[in-house]
């Protein structure tokens, strides 16, 4: 049964080379029958890897280093609901409802990678404080 359905932001920083990305992943959690929770994920409809883990980290396309995500936002998506009262829309015919949608462009899961300028890691270094009197 599925239990919970968001859309979690992931930023991947790589502290060697400053290259960074971020990507948004769809995560579904489900029980299973035991009552064992997981997690699904996946980025344009493609199934992956947690990008929380070394396994499903992306590699740096400088260092080639794994660089494991960091959650930066997240927005739920209500699961469907039962006899609850939500509000909800009967289809009666599901190849022609609303049709217009197999043409529509998908949401692209990552968004422009960024690279810092050469020296960009010289204007975030502290600034020397003066000393108190």
């Amino acid at each position: 049964m599925i239990t919970d359905i968001a859309v979690e932001r992931v930023e991947f920083r790589c502290p060697e080379s400053h290259w960074q990305s971020v990507v948004d992943y769809d995560v579904v959690t489900y029980a299973d029958a035991d009552g064992a929770e997981f997690e699904f994920y996946s980025t344009d409809g493609v199934p992956t890897l947690s990008p929380y883990t070394i396994d499903g980290a992306p590699l740096c396309p400088v260092c080639h280093r794994a660089v494991v995500g960091t959650p930066v936002a997240r927005r739920l998506i209500p699961v469907p609901p039962g006899d609850d009262g939500r509000p909800r829309q009967p289809v009666s015919d599901g190849e022609a409802h609303r049709a217009q949608r197999r043409n529509m462009p998908l949401l692209p899961a990552r968004s422009d990678e960024v690279t810092p300028p050469a020296g960009a890691e010289a204007e975030t270094a502290t600034t020397p404080q003066p000393d108190a009197p």
